[in-house]
């Protein structure tokens, strides 16, 4: 028997389409592994962040359903080195909170979706280690 903690993304994807009217569409795809089982979820959102969150939840839900009792708290994007102008790498900060408190989890990249992605899925495995023992962990084989 191997106990596989957590999960893994295989690969994600955001598209994000402003109309003429101004109206914007965001929607998500996320595939990830939890032990051998690969699961591909597709959710839209008021923004890339939200929709790459609510596609990784959907993703995670059945293995781990205390995760709905997870909200984002606050989210922060600063530039690394402003001398890059729009190509600067950025750093993220997500900070997620359940009843008993909340964390952070952060990362850097010259991509913003892509520090988002990271931070969002680094921010959930901590959400995952704080759920009770009993349901923090996948038994697989």
């Amino acid at each position: 028997m191997k106990v596989v903690p957590w999960f893994s993304i295989d690969g994600y994807r955001v598209v994000t389409e402003r109309g003429r009217g101004g109206d914007c569409h965001v929607s998500a795809t996320v595939t990830a592994y939890i032990g051998p089982e690969c699961t591909e979820r597709e959710a839209s959102g008021v923004g890339p962040v939200h929709a790459l969150d609510r596609a990784l939840r959907a993703c995670l839900r059945d293995a781990w359903p205390g995760l709905d009792a997870v909200r984002l708290a606050d989210y922060d994007v600063s530039v690394v080195d402003a001398a890059r102008g729009t190509a600067s790498p950025v750093r993220v900060v997500i900070t997620f909170a359940d009843a008993a408190g909340r964390w952070d989890a952060g990362y850097v990249s010259d991509n913003i979706i892509d520090a988002s992605m990271e931070a969002l899925c680094a921010a959930t495995i901590i959400g995952i280690m704080r759920l009770p023992s009993d349901v923090g962990e996948v038994v697989v084989g």
